[in-house]
């Protein structure tokens, strides 16, 4: 039987840390990568879990050392996919979350080594997003979309560069104390260690290296979406807006979200979408996450 001919110059791949919907991954024709999440000891693959129930266990676990941990995409899934990818198409641009939240890029990197060899004429390139989240989503969309105008490989790859210094997100955290226990505080530690009971703003921006730098604090989370919204608007007035507001097991919130961002600021395209199991353990059940870039 022939080789599947060719159908397109270059295939786009991310993974479920973007918390992308299936339906826009299949719109777009992006290949989605599953991190995998341990419990109780056994691992999984993220997107087979059962969200609700996960999140109930989630709120009812008080010992640390029996929380989910998280587990990177391994090299041999990165081979697997390049494998499949490579059927339809003559190079792969993979676009990972922050290697500073998670070691998935490596192991991409080591899958494109082992490849060399098996699949000469394939170009493929890992790029470290800096970022994670609905932002890493938005890089990922524009470079499927340069894809889908039969942009070439190096036009791809830049468009998905140039994207990165442009894209940022801002969580609404209900709670430090997920993000500190895995690990994913980063930037806030100072303010995770003061344990004060604060609902607090944590800014990702690639462009000055920032992941979860303390940006403000509120006594309630009304008036923590009520800053968020205010900073959007004090940054974001009279720019069109490429806007995902994610959700950990707070959907209702997010809609509401959704509605204030539409009806204040100038959105030419927007998502909701809900995390999955390893953002959700890090970042903690009912937290919010706007991601954004403005249009010049």
């Amino acid at each position: 039987m022939e080789k599947e001919a060719k159908v397109k110059k270059v295939a786009v791949m991310t993974d479920t840390i973007t918390a992308m919907p299936q339906g826009v991954a299949d719109k777009y024709d992006i290949k989605i990568v599953p991190m995998g999440i341990v419990i109780d000891g056994k691992l999984y693959r993220e997107n087979e879990i059962n969200l609700p129930e996960y999140y109930q266990k989630l709120l009812q676990i008080t010992e640390q050392e029996k929380l989910p941990t998280s587990s990177s995409i391994s090299a041999g899934e990165f081979l697997e996919a390049c494998r499949e990818l490579s059927q339809k198409s003559d190079g792969i641009v993979y676009i990972s979350h922050s290697v500073r939240l998670g070691m998935s890029s490596k192991a991409a990197l080591a899958a494109k080594q082992m490849l060399q060899e098996e699949l000469p004429n394939i170009k493929i390139e890992v790029i470290d997003s800096g970022t994670a989240c609905g932002a890493q989503m938005l890089i990922t969309l524009e470079a499927a979309r340069a894809a889908a105008a039969s942009k070439s490989f190096a036009e791809v790859v830049a468009v998905a560069n140039s994207m990165i210094p442009r894209v940022k997100y801002i969580i609404v955290a209900d709670s430090l104390e997920y993000l500190a226990s895995g690990g994913r505080i980063l930037d806030g530690r100072a303010w995770a260690e003061a344990k004060v009971s604060t609902r607090a703003l944590l800014e990702t921006d690639a462009s000055a290296g920032k992941i979860h730098a303390p940006l403000a604090r509120y006594g309630t989370k009304k008036k923590a979406v009520e800053g968020l919204l205010e900073i959007m608007k004090e940054r974001c007035r009279d720019k069109k807006l490429h806007v995902v507001v994610e959700h950990i097991n707070a959907p209702d919130e997010a809609e509401k979200l959704k509605k204030q961002v539409s009806s204040q600021l100038q959105c030419v395209e927007l998502y909701v979408t809900k995390t999955l199991c390893v953002v959700g353990r890090h970042v903690g059940p009912g937290s919010l996450i706007l991601s954004w870039w403005a249009e010049d």
